[in-house]
């Protein structure tokens, strides 16, 4: 476990900025103190090491995941359907906006435009 740093003349410790405190059983220790962490799909969870309770959850950083698990057919057909639900999405919405402005235009009457005003 990382000491905290003293910063005040009568020798007393400061906290750090990085310290993490457990709500359940008031546990205290710096972000790199005596944390388990445990990894999990997508996330790193900081869980207090004397009641369990999972304190924050992080995003794992892209230097830990594998070139072979960047690549690869699984991750192609993720990125194909990705990109077709992207275009899907976007040709529905402009469907949407075409029929919006042709309901209007006839609900106008189809009159001129010296009229309508």
């Amino acid at each position: 476990m990382i000491r905290s740093a003293t910063g005040q003349d009568d020798g007393t410790p400061t906290q750090r900025k990085a310290t993490l405190f457990c709500w359940e059983c008031d546990h205290t220790s710096t972000i790199d103190g005596d944390w388990q962490l445990r990894p999990r799909r997508q996330s790193l969870a900081y869980v207090c090491p004397e009641c369990e309770t999972t304190l924050a959850k992080r995003p794992r950083s892209n230097e830990t995941v594998s070139h072979h698990a960047l690549s690869g057919p699984f991750v192609a057909w993720q990125r194909t359907l990705r990109a077709s639900a992207t275009v899907w999405r976007a040709s529905i919405t402009a469907s949407l906006s075409n029929l919006t402005a042709l309901t209007e235009f006839a609900a106008a009457g189809s009159q001129p435009h010296s009229v309508i005003q």
